[in-house]
């Protein structure tokens, strides 16, 4: 099965320019030291020239066609006195960088033409037309007279040319071959550590999802029974009756949010919860949840297409606004909040929220910041909102403002739909 051409990565161009000036060299020396060479055919000689310049240009491509540059090369030299110093080059190249039925064909035919240039050497009638025998001849022989050579000369040259020429080719393959083993291993090593990660989060995460089942859902039933059982008993008292109306319904929302959370926690940790979207057309009644659990909030909300938002984008605005009341609650007590959410597809989303600031010294219920306590916080609300806003690409700020009598909060968020 003939395996496919694989990317060839391209060739320094200094090695390139250097092999085709090496083979202009050769191929120039083997037409003059030839008898076509010498004639006094001036077209015939300047083909020739003009062959010998021309030919070794095609090594610029040798990566991307060796297979049809070899093949020319074998034709010329067997056509004209040019040597095969183009097709050996190009060997070099198809053997590394190709591997298929037609590899040792090609080897054959480099072979046979690499053994023409030879045997014409040793039939030259003198060995000013001969360069094996410019070579081979002995000391102060005339150029003019011939050097007959031994039978053995000719397949001793064929070795000695074509031999280091595919040995280097296989060597330079087996070398690529090596490498791209040593990267699929890494790679494999690679990918099997991350899925050992993987599994390991995943166990862990299952662990949790347990705990948390075992821990907090039987904590929730329970409040979400007595929550109802005290709206029952608490009929003659209306506030009392209402307050724990809010909180059965909190509590058996929680349940919901906490059975999605689960899910997510047991199967895939991208997975969004798996519960009704919420809408930025949900912020109001949110807000008044968190009015009608003590919070005293000052609120404005103006956005405009809402509902065509995307879901990542209303979710995140809605987790972020509750978190930020959720720790004015816990963090700030009684203290005034003053929350703003305005945007659209032309601006994005801001959200603005800020509180009274009475110093880091300050008791609870004095007006520390949202998730900036006197040490009371652990400070994982600010950090969680500065997750969500940076998993889609928005900002987040936060400090004192005022003088130093507020602290704020603000989140910018680009529109997505």
């Amino acid at each position: 099965m003939t395996e496919q051409p694989e990317p060839v990565p391209r060739p320094p161009i200094w090695r390139t320019a250097l092999l085709v000036l090496l083979c202009m060299f050769a191929s120039l020396t083997s037409f003059v030291f030839s008898e076509a060479g010498q004639t006094e055919m001036a077209l015939f000689g300047f083909l020739g020239f003009l062959a010998a310049l021309l030919l070794p240009v095609s090594l610029c491509w040798r990566h991307r066609a060796p297979l049809a540059i070899t093949l020319v090369a074998c034709a010329a030299a067997v056509v004209l006195p040019l040597g095969t110093s183009t097709a050996l080059v190009a060997l070099v190249s198809l053997l590394t960088w190709r591997s298929s039925r037609w590899e040792w064909p090609v080897t054959a035919a480099v072979t046979v033409a690499t053994a023409v240039t030879f045997v014409r050497d040793v039939l030259a009638p003198s060995a000013s037309t001969a360069f094996l025998q410019t070579i081979l001849a002995p000391p102060d022989t005339p150029p003019a007279e011939l050097v007959p050579l031994s039978w053995w000369v000719v397949p001793s040259a064929v070795v000695l040319t074509v031999g280091p020429a595919v040995g280097i080719g296989l060597l330079r393959r087996a070398n690529r071959t090596t490498r791209l083993a040593d990267a699929r291993a890494e790679t494999a090593g690679r990918q099997r550590a991350q899925l050992g990660d993987e599994l390991a989060r995943q166990r862990e995460r299952e662990r949790i999802a347990r705990e948390v089942h075992d821990v907090l859902g039987h904590r929730l039933s329970l409040l979400n029974l007595h929550a109802g059982a005290l709206e029952v008993n608490a009929r003659d008292d209306a506030q009392l009756a209402q307050s724990a109306a809010l909180v059965r319904a909190s509590a058996s929302r929680s349940m919901d949010d906490l059975r999605s959370l689960l899910a997510v926690l047991r199967e895939d940790p991208n997975a969004e919860p798996a519960m009704g979207d919420l809408s930025l057309a949900d912020l109001p009644a949110m807000i008044e949840e968190s009015v009608a659990a003590g919070v005293p909030v000052s609120s404005s909300v103006f956005l405009d297409r809402a509902e065509s938002a995307d879901p990542a984008l209303a979710r995140a605005v809605y987790r972020v606004v509750q978190e930020l009341l959720t720790n004015a609650r816990k963090h700030a007590p009684g203290a005034q909040v003053r929350l703003s959410v305005q945007g659209g597809p032309a601006e994005g989303i801001t959200i603005d929220a800020r509180n009274p600031y009475h110093g880091p010294g300050a008791r609870p219920g004095s007006g520390q910041g949202p998730g900036q306590g006197s040490g009371q916080g652990s400070g994982q609300g600010l950090q969680g909102v500065a997750e969500r806003v940076e998993l889609l690409g928005g900002r987040l700020a936060y400090g004192l403002d005022d003088g130093g009598a507020t602290f704020r909060v603000t989140v910018t968020l680009p529109w997505r739909c």
